[in-house]
């Protein structure tokens, strides 16, 4: 935007606004320039001030609210950080007022609606909406956000393991074995909910797996590398005899933000295995555009640290020749790219604003 351009003020509204990564989103765009906070509705928490929840927020004079469909309806822009199946109230008459709608949780990232009583156990009352649903990875479907009014924010997990591996299944690399995600996330990735397993003396010092091969995320990185890979066999005329399969074994790590995906991608006996400047210039051509994704040379592996409280996505790569495996590392915090950040990159890019307003450095 052209110095001294004056831009209309967005108005914002943001539900369930008490999660973790709702205070994240809170933070963010109480940076942006172009925003304007026009109602925090918090089920849990009406009428106490935001700091009360969210600590670091303890200098800015905001309170949750009911929730109160006139009040949203008057938004440019909703913000849903509820629960998966707690849209379903609400999310057609948000629709309808005009507001434009980006759902946090995965309420209509699945595209089959008869994967949500297998993954979440509930029944998707809105099928049309997951069709007209925009998947909110900018980097694969900016074009389509621009001109979205409904917005499904990926996963954290997702987000992190299919920057990772989409440029490379494009390729054709590694897509007639099933990829292998093992990944680990901090504990914040669990939310604000207490669960004995999160707590301190759990956490501490250890190293947990969970829901291996049944994770909630596995069908969104399957259908979206699916998609990928469709598209690339599409181009080149050839058919596509199977969707891509995924092993995905989720850890919860000792430390509060973060996530390190490593993905293993075997490439057979009977293809050309491409060495470690293939694979990086595969995703340094991919990413070359991009303001949120750093491609590291061979010879570099991102770190958690580089991307805790940034919008950035991280990735190295290796390439084992004795097992025939690219392993591709990459990194992001599960907060900010992979939720809030994400969620305010959507946002600008649906109402027309520099992508990367409010989103520059630690946030």
């Amino acid at each position: 935007m052209a110095a001294g351009t004056r831009k209309k003020q967005i108005r914002v509204g943001i539900i369930g606004a008490a999660g973790l990564g709702a205070g994240r989103l809170i933070d963010i765009l109480l940076r942006h320039p172009h925003v304007r906070l026009v109602t925090l509705v918090s089920e849990s928490s009406p009428g106490d001030p935001v700091w009360s929840v969210h600590t670091h927020l303890r200098d800015v004079d905001l309170t949750f609210e009911d929730f109160d469909m006139k009040k949203i309806s008057s938004c440019d822009v909703v913000f849903s950080c509820k629960r998966p199946g707690d849209t379903f109230p609400y999310v057609q008459e948000i629709l309808n007022s005009g507001a434009k709608f980006i759902d946090l949780s995965a309420d209509y990232r699945l595209k089959n609606p008869d994967d949500y009583p297998a993954w979440y156990g509930i029944e998707h009352r809105h099928p049309r909406l997951l069709r007209e649903a925009v998947y909110g990875l900018p980097e694969l479907y900016r074009t389509k956000i621009a001109s979205a009014r409904l917005v499904a924010n990926p996963g954290c997990y997702t987000t992190t393991a299919i920057l990772a591996c989409a440029p490379l299944v494009r390729a054709g690399i590694g897509t007639n074995s099933p990829i292998l995600i093992d990944a680990i996330s901090g504990v914040s990735g669990a939310g604000r909910a207490p669960k004995l397993e999160n707590q301190f003396i759990a956490v501490a010092e250890n190293v947990r797996a969970y829901r291996i091969g049944n994770h909630q995320h596995t069908p969104e990185i399957e259908q979206e590398l699916s998609l990928v890979a469709r598209r690339s066999r599409s181009k080149k005329g050839t058919e596509s005899a199977h969707g891509v399969r995924v092993l995905f074994v989720p850890h919860v790590g000792p430390y509060k933000v973060g996530i390190m995906a490593d993905c293993y991608l075997r490439v057979a006996e009977s293809d050309q295995l491409p060495s470690a400047d293939d694979v990086y210039e595969i995703l340094r051509s991919a990413y070359r555009d991009e303001p949120f994704v750093r491609v590291y040379p061979p010879d570099s592996l991102p770190q958690l640290e580089a991307v805790a409280y940034t919008n950035f996505c991280d990735i190295g790569i290796r390439v084992d020749p004795r097992t025939r495996t690219v392993v591709v590392i990459s990194v992001t915090d599960n907060l900010v790219k992979g939720a809030a950040g994400q969620a305010v990159q959507n946002m600008n890019i649906m109402c027309g604003i520099e992508e990367t307003t409010a989103l520059v450095g630690r946030l």
